[in-house]
């Protein structure tokens, strides 16, 4: 073989090389945004089941216009795919949920941190920290 046909083949094995390594990070990106967005998804679910709680009286297992107390159901806040944490105040519901797919630094997993306050009825806070 020649020196062209080497050069060639060299070549060809790094372009084939970058063009791996890129799907590779193209891949793990989705998959982080992915597991992101199943997080709020499923805050969102539990904001709801937050405002039907805060509504029922507590004679009833409720809040009586009130947060404190809530806690999401077990089932849906730890799966294989994510566990979701809470705290609850009078007025307002905070949620830590972390995936299973390591985030932006490659070491931890995703996060997403969200507080909902009754008062506005909105989120407060809702940011993904890795």
């Amino acid at each position: 073989m020649g020196q062209q046909q080497l050069l060639i083949i060299v070549l060809g094995i790094l372009i084939v090389g970058m063009a791996i390594s890129g799907a590779i990070n193209l891949m793990d990106s989705y998959s982080q945004s992915h597991q992101r967005d199943l997080i709020i998804q499923r805050l969102n679910m539990f904001v709801g089941e937050a405002k039907k709680y805060a509504t029922k009286p507590a004679s009833l297992g409720g809040g009586d216009g009130s947060f404190q107390g809530f806690t999401p159901p077990a089932k849906l806040a730890n799966t294989p795919e994510m566990r979701i944490y809470s705290t609850s105040g009078d007025s307002w519901v905070l949620f830590q949920g972390f995936g299973t797919t390591n985030g932006e630094d490659g070491k931890s997993p995703v996060e997403v941190v969200g507080q909902f306050d009754k008062n506005t009825d909105n989120w407060s806070t809702l940011a993904t920290v890795n």
